[in-house]
């Protein structure tokens, strides 16, 4: 009786055992793109007691803390299309439920993408893209150099090795808040459009340097043709007629002009470009 008794514990020890293996096993496939998100990742490092998840940080702000991706979007192994090149292929990789847009080191950016796929890629994620001021507190302290670009640095001036180049690539290229390429690599699309040169019925500068940023939305209330130093030299440009989206930061060959203040609203929301890309946020936990 004591031996069937043992037999039985051991049994049921051992079918207990099987099941959290299998379900560690299935856990980790699914994320196999960040295993620290994963079962046995969390057995290993440590339940996490973030308000964000691993591969996004952490922004204050006084109207509403947020989290947003550490690095640009990237198309997980999963996809489709590891690197798109065209408004198709974007589509493609939206439309797969396998494919999902990852924040991760070491990954080329997801480019070719237009606004409005971009809006949707985040809310794929249980994400949204983040608003022009959202996106400014969390560029805040991002290095913005005039000139002697390296390889460390933001990529504004194609001073990595490849163009757009590998998400994290310049290890001094982070904000405040541990966000990384802020600026340069690829333009990063944000949340909302300005109509016939107006954003909430505020009208917008003419292109040109920017001279001063409205604190309520972080647009450009002053421009001229004089770069100031005050704000990193950095540059908007505008078209101030029909239906024009935002994208901020710069890319990899802006020089001087790229920047935590520099804008770009020329395209219309299906217009893609490879040197534009996005990141997402959401709600911390």
């Amino acid at each position: 009786m004591k031996n069937f008794f043992l037999k039985s514990i051991k049994y049921f020890i051992t079918s207990i055992i099987v099941v959290l293996l299998a379900t560690a096993s299935i856990d980790a496939v699914d994320h196999r793109d960040d295993i620290s998100e994963s079962l046995i990742g969390r057995i290993i490092l440590g339940e996490s007691n973030s308000k964000c998840p691993s591969d996004m940080v952490f922004v204050q702000a006084s109207w509403g803390d947020f989290c947003i991706d550490k690095y640009e979007v990237s198309a997980s192994t999963n996809c489709p299309f590891s690197n798109p090149t065209n408004l198709s292929e974007s589509t493609a990789n939206i439309d797969n439920p396998n494919c999902h847009a990852i924040s991760k080191e070491e990954n080329i950016p997801w480019a070719n993408i237009s606004q409005n796929q971009a809006y949707y890629a985040c809310v794929k994620e249980g994400k949204r893209l983040p608003s022009n001021k959202e996106w400014s507190v969390a560029a805040l302290g991002t290095p913005d150099l005039d000139n002697g670009w390296g390889e460390n640095d933001c990529q504004v001036s194609e001073n990595w090795l490849n163009q757009p180049g590998f998400t994290g690539s310049g290890k001094n290229c982070y904000s405040f808040s541990g966000a990384y390429d802020m600026v340069g690599n690829v333009w990063q699309w944000v949340d909302g459009s300005v109509e016939e040169g107006e954003f909430a019925y505020r009208e917008l500068p003419e292109a040109g340097y920017v001279n001063g940023i409205n604190p309520d939305d972080a647009f450009p209330s002053e421009t001229s043709n004089t770069p100031d130093e005050m704000y990193k030299n950095d540059y908007v440009w505008i078209k101030n007629t029909k239906t024009r989206t935002i994208a901020r930061g710069g890319y990899y060959n802006n020089k001087e002009e790229a920047g935590q203040y520099t804008h770009y609203i020329v395209s219309t929301p299906t217009e893609t470009s490879n040197a534009t890309g996005f990141r997402c946020v959401k709600n911390p936990n």
